[in-house]
Formats: C-alpha cells, structure tokens, sequence
C-alpha cells in the first residue's frame, strides 16, 4: 500500500535535511567540517537545535508508520523491507566511507586506522551519522514486536512512547554495538511520530492556537538553554529537558503545516541526501581549497548545494538500475512487465 504524499510532512523532512547537511557542514571546532574556531556562532545554532535535529527525522518515519502500522502477520514481512532499505545500503556504503575518510586528505578529521576490521565495523558498530541507520532499524524492530501486544494499536503507540522516554533517559548512552544507545535515543520520537500520526492530524485544519502555546513553550525551552550552554553546563539529548525539548520541537513544527514547495522537492530526496552528503561536502571544501576560497561565506554556499544537490544527482544516476537502486539507494526493485504478442 502506498502512503499518500502529505505536503507538510515533506516540508518537513526536507527542513530536516537541511539542518542535517548544515550540521555536518559546521562540524566540530577545530576538528571536523569547516574546522571553525571554538565557540563560533554556527556551531552554537547546531548546539541549539541537537534536542530536534535527528529526534525530526525519527519522529517524521512514526508519523508515516501509523498511516499503515504493522500487524503481528505482517512482522517478518516488515522487517525484511527495512533490512534492504537501511541495512543494506550500510553494508555497501558505510565501509566505502570509512575507507576514504581515512586516507583523503581534506574529507574531515584524521583518522588512525590500525586494522583492517576498522572499515567493516561500521557494520555493527556506531561510526559517524551511519549510526542513524542502525538505530532506526531497531525502532522498527521494536514496534514490530510491540504488535504481537494485545492491546489496541493506540494504546501500543503510547506504551512505546512512555518505554521510549525511560530507555533514553536512564539506559547508557555509550553502547556503541549496533547504535543501541541512538535505539534508546530515537524510541521516543518515533513512537510520539506513531501516537500524533494515528489520530489523523497531518490533514487537520489548521489549530493556531496550539500552535502559538507550542511555540511559547518552545521559546522559553530554547531560551533556558542558551543560558545553560553560555554557562558551560550541559544539556544533553538523553536528559529529561533534552526529550521534552524535542517533543515540544517535533510538536510544533508538526501542528504549523507549513508547506513550502521548496522543501517538499528536497525532502523526496531525504534517504540519499541523508546516505551521500557528507561525499559532497568533502567535495566542496576540497574543491574551494583547491581555488584557495577561504571566505567562510561561499564555503557555507557552496557546501549546503553540493551537501544537498550532490545527493540528487546520485540518486538520479542509480535509480536507473535495479541493482544499483537496490544496492545504494535501498528502493525496491522496479518490475518491467513485457506483454508477449499473440
């Protein structure tokens, strides 16, 4: 069955794609990305937004699931589609990466590899954004499981949210073993995704109130955390402020239905933009450092179109071919029917 196309949800993802891209852009100061100095106002705007940023995408893949759910019958099936749509992919790419990103000079911060196993780990262990892959396998594993549950899907919805809540603030967020800890990280706002998705809301008229009170809430939350980080002190992902800052996040820039076509276009390219950004962002510093370009301005330019539009073309290039298609993008395989003539 296939999943009607709402377009403020695409505006969404294609939003998230872009704090994505930017994220990896800016890096960590003085070692990764642009390498900018220590307390650059950029990397502080990624700080701001780490309690939205992934907990978006998670949260979008939940809204999209509770159009369709999954029924105990329907588990294996399920989880076979996941493991050539997020597994699969990994298994090809994800060593391909680590291989570069340790022997291109200029891709991002160095790295000293010391056996072979090091560019297969990525298979079973958290490397780079790769973890986002593994974690959100998990997630549907465990909503699968949930359906065995006899209880009502809304009710499981909610089970899975408040399980969600207690795993990511109180299990370890140092399990690096098939991404547990991002499992932990991203249960809750997949299964918030699941809980708002089911009541039928994507389509609803427009509720400017619960907006402006989401939004209020959101502020004060973003406020109180500036203030915290000029402190120095922490505001970590897996804290009880972290959680309710990006369900208030998630929250609010689900109920405003924004659609801005833009973004609808960018987001139908989510998977990939999510897989091969960061090739082009390598691309484009390298590229500007080659022309000795070192205005921060152009390199922030030119990294978001190649980060975003690099990825596209990539896509464009392998859905022509099942094979490529499958093994890169992981999309299902386009059966061409050839009718025989009489």
């Amino acid at each position: 069955m296939k999943v009607k196309k709402i377009l403020s949800l695409e505006t969404l993802r294609g939003w998230a794609c872009l704090l994505l891209v930017l994220n990896h852009l800016i890096g960590e100061p003085n070692v990764s990305g642009l390498k900018l100095p220590l307390n650059n106002d950029f990397y502080f705007f990624n700080l701001m937004l780490e309690n939205v940023r992934m907990p978006l995408f998670a949260f979008l893949g939940g809204v999209i699931f509770s159009f369709r759910g999954v029924s105990a019958e329907q588990f294996v099936a399920m989880l076979k589609g996941k493991y050539f749509r997020l597994l699969v992919p990994l298994f090809v790419v994800g060593p391909m990466y680590l291989l570069i990103h340790a022997h291109v000079s200029g891709v991002n911060q160095h790295v000293e590899v010391t056996n072979l196993s090091y560019y297969f780990s990525v298979i079973w262990q958290s490397r780079f954004h790769f973890w986002f892959l593994q974690a959100m396998f998990l997630v549907f594993v465990f909503h699968g499981l949930c359906a065995y549950i006899s209880i009502t899907t809304k009710n499981r919805y909610l089970l899975a949210t408040f399980v969600g809540i207690a795993v990511c603030v109180f299990m370890p967020t140092t399990l690096v073993f098939f991404s547990l800890s991002g499992f932990f990280f991203l249960l809750p706002f997949f299964s918030l995704g699941c809980v708002l998705g089911s009541q039928n809301n994507s389509e609803a008229p427009l509720n400017k109130k619960l907006v402006i009170l989401l939004l209020v809430i959101f502020s004060a939350l973003m406020l109180y955390k500036f203030f915290l980080l000029e402190s120095g002190a922490n505001f970590a992902r897996n804290s009880v402020m972290g959680v309710l800052t990006g369900f208030i996040g998630c929250s609010l820039f689900y109920f405003s239905k924004i659609k801005v076509l833009p973004l609808v276009f960018i987001g139908k390219y989510s998977f990939s933009i999510y897989l091969y950004h960061v090739y082009f962002l390598a691309i484009a510093r390298m590229l500007l450092a080659y022309l000795g370009v070192e205005s921060l301005l152009l390199n922030l330019l030119f990294g978001m179109l190649f980060g975003v539009f690099g990825p596209m073309f990539i896509e464009a290039v392998l859905s022509k071919n099942n094979y490529t298609s499958r093994i890169f993008l992981g999309q299902k395989s386009r059966v061409k029917y050839v009718e025989k003539s009489a």
